[in-house]
């Protein structure tokens, strides 16, 4: 009996100690579909983001001219588009190199440079 009991216990917790070693979580049709109308819901604001970083860097005429004028409608209407693209795929589970992973940049990749080796390991030795 007194080895039974620990044995029962070790089974019980087994199940709930239980680890996913398998890969990540792929994005799902919902992810895609979310994604969509984020993209078609959220474009409107592309024009105060970049009129915002333009007059942070440019300057107030720059700011409005590209800004508001140029580059800020031009990409609400690529967030737009893509958010169409992506509602109106989703649906397609295709296997042969599509999946449902976004065709959009993360904007943490767009235009970052890392410097090699990364400061804290310059002078290491």
């Amino acid at each position: 009996m007194k080895k039974l009991l620990p044995l029962i216990a070790l089974l019980c917790l087994s199940g709930i100690a239980h680890a996913d070693i398998s890969m990540p979580k792929g994005p799902t049709f919902y992810d895609k579909m979310g994604r969509g109308f984020a993209n078609i819901i959220f474009a409107p604001a592309e024009v105060l983001v970049s009129h915002w970083e333009l007059l942070q860097t440019e300057g107030a005429t720059v700011a409005f001219n590209k800004g508001f004028i140029v580059q800020g409608p031009s990409r609400m209407l690529m967030d737009m588009g893509m958010g169409v693209f992506e509602i109106a795929t989703a649906p397609l589970p295709l296997n042969d190199g599509w999946s449902y992973s976004s065709f959009k940049m993360a904007p943490y990749d767009s235009m970052v440079v890392r410097p090699y080796p990364p400061a804290d390991l310059e002078y290491w030795y």
